[in-house]
């Protein structure tokens, strides 16, 4: 390895220990450059030759050795590249929540703040130049809104286990809602998720139609076989309904497409003998399911369930007779 490597892994190192509260050791620094014991035990104490007052032993009930450095230790030795600025940047373009761009724009500003000076503009030119080399197909979505002052209130509630009241806009008039806040969920909007006692049960709200929210001072308990990762796994989109086994078959025409495609956590994907994809997931939300199924056109077909099948053909028919 030369020398110039081998620098590059010491600086990583020391970017490790800093980051680490629980601290490294020898069999972790073996693992992460997959080198010998002897390998990294010359790296550590390298490391801590150069920096011996700034090391740290953490206290574990394991056998093993932990150490780390105390925080800012190894700051002089982070820099940003334009790339990075760059990248950053292309992900506030993903974005299609004008809060998360708003905080990325002011992510982006700390860290160019802390850009040495007399790099400044060149590091301006740079990230241009790179941004000029990349662009966006054009596509159609929906402008993800919400008040940030509301969302800053349902995450300190959500932390602090208070109960939080608010109005609700219905079909019916205006509902005075006292609600458990579980989480949030971000889809083509933002949705409260929570328990509701009065009807003893979960219920979702649009964050956006939220009226006169309080945190209250009163105190829930969560249930603690609630994940809110299981729960948006129980559906497609945002929409809760009893999940459903269900198969799909793509032609193969779309297999390249198919196969690179993320069409819900629970699936399960296998190319058959004929050369087609077959698709397995299991999933709640049958109108967004079809939606997703529209896009594929006549290269998908439903294998199961049937209740789905019935539920995509009277759907496609419905549009039909409202169209012709």
């Amino acid at each position: 390895m030369s020398r110039l490597n081998k620098a590059a892994e010491i600086i990583e190192l020391a970017m490790m220990f800093q980051n680490s509260y629980c601290g490294l050791c020898i069999d972790d620094i073996q693992e992460h450059f997959e080198c010998s014991r002897r390998s990294a035990e010359r790296m550590k104490s390298l490391l801590f030759e150069m920096f011996p007052e700034k090391v740290e032993e953490v206290s574990t009930s394991d056998k093993k050795k932990y150490w780390r450095f105390i925080k800012g230790t190894a700051n002089m030795l982070i820099s940003f590249t334009p790339d990075d600025f760059a990248n950053l940047e292309y992900l506030k373009g993903l974005s299609n929540d004008e809060n998360r761009q708003k905080e990325l724009d002011e992510l982006i500003a700390k860290i160019k703040a802390l850009t040495p000076q007399k790099n400044a503009m060149a590091l301006e030119t740079d990230i241009e130049a790179i941004l000029e080399s990349e662009g966006f197909a054009v596509h159609q979505y929906s402008r993800v809104k919400a008040d940030k002052k509301v969302l800053d209130k349902l995450r300190q509630a959500m932390l602090s286990f208070k109960k939080v009241e608010f109005d609700y806009n219905t079909d019916k008039g205006l509902r005075h809602v006292v609600l458990n806040p579980y989480g949030i969920i971000i889809s083509d909007k933002y949705y409260l998720v929570g328990f509701n006692e009065y009807v003893d049960d979960l219920r979702l709200y649009k964050v956006d139609k939220l009226q006169n929210l309080i945190v209250t001072d009163d105190y829930f308990e969560k249930d603690e076989k609630f994940l809110l990762s299981e729960y948006c796994n129980n559906s497609f989109s945002i929409y809760q309904e009893e999940p459903m086994s269900i198969t799909l078959e793509f032609d193969k025409s779309v297999a390249e497409g198919v196969l690179n495609y993320h069409f819900h956590p629970t699936q399960k994907i296998k190319q058959l003998d004929n050369g087609n994809i077959q698709v397995k997931f299991t999933s709640g939300g049958k109108l967004a399911i079809c939606h997703e199924l529209f896009k594929w056109g006549t290269s998908v077909k439903i294998k199961k369930t049937a209740e789905l099948r019935k539920y995509y053909k009277d759907y496609l028919i419905n549009i039909l007779n409202k169209q012709f």
